[in-house]
């Protein structure tokens, strides 16, 4: 039985003639508390009586953010785009393909490399993509609503879009996660674009204070390098796709690190990493090669051949990291978090992603607990770069 099927069975229902219009379309026993019933109030969904319905006209008619056309409790019991025999037009998923319409205006440009004239596989081929793979298309519209969620003034409208791409995301996850365990020429497009989409997702969905580094490593390194070393036989199915141009960075050869001009700064780290106590003597291999792909990460960005922004600089970096070091990093050792906090200027220099605005400033915030009072001298200058002094 899949996930949908599961979530969508019908329970049965008392016949309802009073109470909230949602409960009412949705046919489950209203307890008309005021000002809101506790179905609505348990998803946040808008509770309105009969006698407030032009109210709630007159609302969204004046409202500066666009309405939501869905109830949360109408994602739990029932499928979005379940026909339904009410008034024309039911029958559409509304409230997604209002999403796939933001996807294919805004949110799809947040992703890949410059591409030449007009094409740009993340607006053109992804939605193509999607309508075979549920489990992405699921994740366009999970990001979609995210994306909305930035814009959102109003906190209740806020709260459900970022519910709905929740909704949305927990679908996704577990087809995916079978999907990855038999990659084919056919799906692995599909699996590509997904882990890029979950990847963003990590960056932008709202984050607890305090927890970044509670649990181990952060999520989104976690799941960026959850597709792993791909295997040799995927590379002849990913040239031959238009994700090809997308995975260029995972053949990058080592470049010169002075091509940065700051790479002195990167340079004057390995005193700190070298010099350490007997008992942690055996980390300084983990520290010396994460410093390494610190460096190449920042001179690719500034070497034309590489076609590497700071965005994917962060990227490559994740890529290329031992597991040993974010073993570190995941037990909060301080000269990890000392690193991080340098990651954080190329965070920093892609902020004019939307999902990146304030990002490099909530990482390095959260790391800085960590750090001794000893270590803080070493990340004066990402200090000063995110404005954090």
């Amino acid at each position: 039985m899949s996930a949908e099927s599961k979530i969508y069975k019908k329970r049965p229902h008392r016949k309802v003639k009073s109470g909230c219009t949602t409960c009412k379309r949705r046919k489950v026993k209203c307890d008309e508390a005021k000002p809101q019933c506790s179905n609505c109030e348990r998803y946040a969904a808008e509770c309105i009586y009969p006698a407030l319905a032009s109210d709630r006209e007159h609302a969204s008619a004046s409202s500066s953010t666009p309405p939501l056309d869905w109830a949360p409790d109408s994602v739990v019991d029932e499928p979005p785009s379940k026909p339904s025999s009410g008034a024309q037009g039911d029958d559409l998923p509304i409230r997604d393909l209002s999403l796939m319409h933001q996807w294919t205006i805004a949110t799809c440009y947040g992703f890949g490399d410059e591409f030449s004239g007009d094409a740009d596989p993340w607006r053109d081929d992804i939605p193509k993509l999607a309508q075979r793979f549920p489990f992405l298309m699921r994740g366009i519209l999970a990001l979609s609503a995210l994306h909305l969620s930035r814009g959102c003034t109003d906190p209740g409208t806020k709260v459900k879009y970022i519910r709905l791409a929740a909704y949305h995301q927990d679908l996704a996850l577990p087809e995916y996660r079978n999907t990855i365990i038999d990659v084919t020429r056919d799906n692995v497009a599909a699996v590509l674009a997904f882990s890029a989409i979950i990847t963003v997702h990590s960056f932008a969905a709202p984050k607890d204070p305090g927890r970044l580094f509670a649990g181990g490593p952060p999520e989104w390194i976690f799941l960026h390098r959850g597709v792993g070393e791909m295997p040799a036989h995927w590379q002849p199915w990913i040239d031959s796709s238009f994700m090809a141009k997308q995975m260029h960075r995972r053949r990058l050869q080592p470049v010169d690190p002075t091509l940065n001009p700051e790479d002195h700064r990167l340079v004057g780290l390995r005193g700190m990493l070298t010099d350490l106590p007997p008992e942690e003597s055996s980390e300084a291999s983990a520290y010396e090669e994460a410093l390494y792909w610190l460096r190449q990460a920042f001179a690719h960005t500034q070497n034309p051949e590489s076609r590497l922004g700071p965005k994917y600089g962060v990227l490559f970096w994740i890529e290329q990291v031992p597991q040993s070091y974010l073993d570190l990093l995941g037990v909060q050792k301080p000269r990890a978090m000392v690193l991080v906090a340098h990651l954080c200027i190329l965070l920093k220099r892609a902020s004019g992603f939307w999902y990146l605005e304030g990002f490099a400033e909530h990482v390095l915030s959260e790391a800085t607990p960590y750090i001794s009072e000893e270590f803080l001298p070493w990340i004066e200058w990402p200090l000063q770069v995110c404005g954090i002094v």
